[in-house]
Parts: C-alpha cells; sequence; structure tokens
C-alpha cells in the first residue's frame, strides 16, 4: 500500500536499463520496461494522462464499494468471471525463436493458474499474507475466430530479419517489420519477439493507443518449456506483465526508494523498492515490520520461482476494468474464443454475486464432502474460492453432502444452506436451487443432508454455494457478520433441459439448441429478439429481465420483438425468454 495521490499517469521516476551482450543469456537482475514505454506514451499523446486518470478513478471506486460491501453496508460488487481470448503473434530470425505451440500453450496454462490461485506454490505464501491470496476470477484461452470470423489456433508466426525490436512497438505494427494488432477490445494481443537489453518484457496500461495495446514478451522468457531460461523459466514473466496490461503498478509504486509512491491497492505494504532474486521473509522496508515486502507478488521483481500471488485489493483492481464503465469491458461480449459454426450469440460469462462472512472469529467450515469434493480446512477468511475442486453428478440422482462446524472458542448455533445453479443463469434464487437448508446447530460433528438433482437439470458445469452462518435468514449473496462461504463445480449429467424442446427446434452444425438473436449487444435504448430460424414463427414467447443478483426488472416495455432498455442502468442483465416450448437465459450488456 501507498499513501499519496495517483501518480502512474503523471510521470514515474527512471527505470535503469541494462545493456546486455547477448539476449540469449539471462539478465541479472528482472527488467521490465513498461514504465519506460509508459512514460514516453504519455509524452507523445497528450491525452493519455487523463484517460488513465479517469480509469483509475473508476477503479478506485470500484474498489471502495468492495469495501463497503465488507463493511456490511447495502452496497453489493459481483465476483467478475472473464475469459479473454489470446492472440499470439511470434516475430523470429532463428528457428529457436519460433517457439513452439506447446510452449505458448504452456504460458496460457501458466496465466490461468496464476490468476485463479491455482499455482501449486501459493502454498509458500507467509501466512501472515496468506488471507489477502486472490482468486482473480480471469481466464484465459487462445482466440478460435479471428476479428473477421475465420477459424484460428490463435498463433500467428513471422520470418524477420530483425534480431532486436527494442521498445518502440515496432514489433506491433506490420509497416515496422511487425505484425499489426487483433482488435484490442476483443482480444489480448501477446507479441513474442527478442526485445534486446536485457529486458524480459513491456505492456501497454489501460488507457493507450488500441492499435499498441497488448504485451510483448521475449521467447526465452515466455511460458516453462521449451527455450525457456531460468530464472526466468516458469512463465510468470506474462503474468506480471498481464498484470500491467489489467492496470497494476509495480508494488513499490517506481519511486525509487522515497517510500511516498503509489500502486494504488491498499492491501499491499508501503515498499521501499523492487526485490530481486529469492529474498528471504521478512524483507522489511518503508517501516513495514514486521511483516515486511509482500515480495512474493507478481507484480515485484523476484525470479520466477519466488513470485506467487496476486492480493484482493489487486484482485479488485483488475476486476474494475471489466464492471459497468470499465476500460475492458468489451472483452465480456467478445466472440474470439468461440469457433466458427458455433452459435453467434456471445460466449458464456457467468458472473455470481459475491457472498462472504465478515468474521471466522468464532465459527466457520471445517469439512466439506460431497461426491469427490473432500475438503477439510480451517478458517479461509470468510470465503474460499473451491470452484478448482468438482464433482460430476447425474440428473435425477440423489445426493448427499457433509459438512461440519470448527469452533473457536464458544460454540454458537450454525445454520448451513446449500444452493445449486441447476440451470446455469448465474443466480441461486430459481425455484429447487436452495437443496439444503439445515436447522441450526451448536454441534461440531460432521452433518449430512440428502437431495436429488432435478431431471431438469442443465447438462455442465455449474456452481454449488456452501453458506454458514450464526443467522438462519442469510441468503445466497451479500456479507453477513459471522461465517463462510465456500464455492466448488457440479458438472451435472444426463439433464433432460431443452431436450423436448430439440424436437420442436433444429440444432445448429455444433449440436446446440439454437437460440435467440439478441441485437445490438451491448444495447442503449432497444434490444431486439429474434427467433431462431429454426423456431415455431407463429409461436409466442415472453421475456423477463434479471440483474445478477437475480432481482427481476419490472415495468419494461416489450413489442414486436423489441424490448426498450432505456431506464435500466448500465450493466449486465440476464434474459429469460420461455417460448412454450422451452426456456432459455441468455445475457445482454446495457450500455
Amino acid at each position: 500500500m501507498k499513501t499519496n495521490v495517483y501518480v502512474a499517469a503523471l510521470g514515474f521516476a527512471g527505470l535503469a536499463l541494462t545493456s546486455f551482450s547477448t539476449h540469449a543469456q539471462a539478465p541479472a537482475r528482472r527488467t521490465c520496461a513498461s514504465v519506460e514505454v509508459l512514460k514516453q506514451q504519455l509524452v507523445a499523446d497528450p491525452g493519455m494522462a487523463q484517460r488513465m486518470a479517469a480509469i483509475n478513478s473508476q477503479a478506485m471506486q470500484f474498489a471502495a464499494k468492495q469495501v463497503a460491501q465488507q463493511a456490511g453496508t447495502a452496497q453489493r460488487t459481483s465476483a467478475i468471471t472473464v475469459t479473454i481470448p489470446v492472440v499470439v503473434h511470434v516475430l523470429y530470425s532463428t528457428t529457436s525463436e519460433n517457439i513452439s505451440d506447446a510452449q505458448i500453450q504452456s504460458q496460457i496454462d501458466v496465466l490461468n493458474e496464476d490468476y485463479h490461485k491455482l499455482n501449486s506454490d501459493v502454498s509458500k505464501v507467509p501466512s501472515v499474507f496468506a488471507g489477502l491470496v486472490a482468486d482473480v476470477g480471469i481466464q484465459f484461452t487462445l482466440a478460435k475466430r479471428t476479428p473477421a470470423g475465420v477459424a484460428t489456433t490463435g498463433i500467428e508466426r513471422k520470418s524477420s530479419s530483425t534480431t532486436t525490436w527494442g521498445t518502440a512497438d515496432k514489433i506491433k505494427k506490420a509497416s515496422t517489420g511487425g505484425l499489426d494488432a487483433w482488435d484490442a477490445t476483443k482480444y489480448l494481443n501477446l507479441w513474442v519477439g527478442t526485445i534486446g537489453g536485457g529486458i524480459l518484457g513491456y505492456a501497454q496500461f489501460p488507457g493507450g493507443a488500441t492499435a499498441t495495446d497488448g504485451v510483448v514478451i521475449s521467447p526465452v522468457y515466455f511460458g516453462r518449456t521449451g527455450t525457456v531460461t531460468s530464472p526466468y523459466n516458469l512463465g510468470r514473466t506474462a503474468s506480471h506483465e498481464v498484470g500491467h496490461w489489467l492496470n497494476l503498478n509495480h508494488i513499490w509504486g517506481d519511486d525509487g526508494t522515497a517510500c511516498t509512491g503509489t500502486d494504488n491497492v491498499a492491501d499491499t505494504p508501503n515498499q521501499a523498492d523492487e526485490n530481486y532474486g529469492k529474498p528471504t521473509f521478512p524483507q522489511v522496508s518503508c517501516s513495514n515490520g514486521p511483516n515486511g515486502d509482500m515480495f512474493m507478488n507478481y507484480m515485484d521483481y523476484v525470479d520466477d520461482a519466488a513470485m506467487y500471488m496476486f492480493s484482493t485489493g489487486q484482485s479488485s483492481r483488475m476486476n474494475a476494468l471489466f464492471a459497468t464503465g470499465g476500460a475492458r469491458v468489451g472483452l465480456l461480449t467478445s466472440q474470439g474464443g468461440v469457433a466458427p459454426g458455433g452459435t453467434t450469440t456471445p460466449p458464456t460469462t457467468i458472473t455470481y454475486c459475491a457472498s462472504k462472512g465478515n468474521s471466522v472469529a468464532y465459527e466457520y467450515l471445517d469439512l466439506v464432502q460431497l461426491g469427490s469434493i473432500s475438503r477439510t480446512s480451517g478458517a479461509d477468511g470468510g470465503y474460499y474460492n473451491g470452484t478448482a475442486l468438482s464433482t460430476t453428478v447425474a440428473a435425477g440422482s440423489s445426493q448427499t453432502i457433509s459438512f461440519s462446524t470448527g469452533f473457536t472458542g464458544s460454540a454458537y448455533t450454525e445454520y448451513v444452506k446449500v444452493y445449486i445453479d441447476y440451470n446455469q443463469n448465474g443466480v441461486f434464487t430459481d425455484a429447487g436451487e436452495t437443496v439444503v437448508s439445515a436447522a441450526g446447530s451448536t454441534s461440531a460433528a460432521v452433518r449430512t443432508a440428502t437431495f436429488t438433482v432435478p431431471a431438469t437439470a442443465k447438462n455442465g458445469i455449474t456452481r454449488a454455494r456452501v453458506v454458514l452462518s450464526d443467522n438462519s435468514s442469510t441468503a445466497s449473496c451479500g456479507t453477513y457478520s459471522y461465517g463462510e462461504t465456500e464455492d466448488y463445480t457440479l458438472n451435472i449429467t444426463g439433464g433432460t433441459a431443452r431436450t423436448s424442446a430439440a424436437t420442436a427446434r433444429t440444432s445448429n452444425a455444433n449440436g446446440a439448441l439454437d437460440q435467440y438473436t439478441l441485437y445490438p449487444n451491448p444495447a442503449t435504448d432497444v434490444l431486439s429478439i429474434a427467433r431462431p430460424l429454426s423456431a415455431d414463427p407463429e409461436q409466442p414467447f415472453t421475456v423477463r429481465v434479471f440483474d445478477l443478483r437475480g432481482s427481476e426488472v419490472k415495468g419494461l416495455s416489450f413489442t414486436d420483438g423489441q424490448l426498450n432498455v432505456s431506464g435500466l442502468q448500465s450493466g449486465i442483465y440476464v434474459l429469460t425468454v420461455k417460448d412454450g416450448v422451452s426456456t432459455t437465459h441468455q445475457r445482454f450488456v446495457k450500455q
């Protein structure tokens, strides 16, 4: 944490760049050129500072709402999950620089692990910081279609006589020998080419020109297999640089050693300057003892093997980009990750409301067992994201879930509720989705409950939520005083949802049922809703609109296939369409 006002767009202290005689040799110290590039961009583009200041203001407001939520106010924010299509542009002058598809995929895997707190070394985080480790909720996939709608592997390659590209963005432009960016509002552009000067990589912060938006990384620091070079051989250069692309600053605030800079994040300790190598905990600076620097953070300069966390404050700052008014909100409706021939509706991005106990000082969940999910734990700070743990359940089957309460001191009466989003619409408030509502108990013994998965449950991946609270009225969303929430993943098979509709409506080439078309999406005043070509043109249909907390929006006018959304606040909504044959749920964005 740094205490002064936002300075990133107004000027940075210089960052020393060390020259090296060969790009094949790993530099003695990590060198990221993002700040130097930003300084140059601010000089060349006078309006960029103002745009960045606005982006920072929106991020601060988003973070403040989350703090208010945690304090138990009525304000709520949703835990955002977004899948970002990635295109990798490989520029090579030697065979070794033309890295393999496997090396590229290994980098995507690292990003998904690090941004979802699935990295195996997260267990190394010191206990004093363990409660701050965040699942950012952002995932990455190689693009499956180009901006023109053509199938792609998400990788393009170009042979070049250029041996070092530098940091002037020549690698990003075909006119200077590189490869042009794909639409930066719909894709994350990663360029792989030797930068030179001992620089591992650099990124463009939100607010810069779309033509150069993205991240550049030298090939020997990209991924964790193939030609990568130790100690930067675990893919963490991309985790660091993509962090910049998602609006994170260096954790020390780029102020030299003044202890007055800012990374604009409240839960990272004030830190004098960058750390290198593999520091020993604690590493104290800026009077931040006894815990010292959060040097194991991805936004420090330590070796790949010594960095393994984002903080909750950093997660909030990144998530703000995808909230209403966020600088990268266009990625929510990108179709770059959807193969041609599938639906033309945006890929499903399920966003679940936040749920958290404000205190685990007295009670918490210490056991959850359901199928192959079996987790024992201590207190997890009021919320645990266990969606990396999953089990498969069959529609129509009877299931038993076991759970128990851990107490610290006195044993209070505790209630447990279990929710499952059977129709995968992002809310737990639909009929039948509260599958367990256990009576209050002061026992720490294992309790069990049974439930039946509906035969009409939708096939595929969905979320199960377990809420333990000392208040019987605690629901599936929001903060509450004492207790803990844990989320897990269910894979439902054998469901009959929409089976009858399949006999009355044609499926597309991928076997998926044709959906209603929503356009324009995002919408400003009117959202048009068109039947699938395979639907009965005489069959009437009705629509209902819900916000992401599951509350129905009343009073909207729907006439002749057009829904008047002019009165809605900006944000993401769920549209439920019922036509007598089936009920479908689709998302739209109100600008």
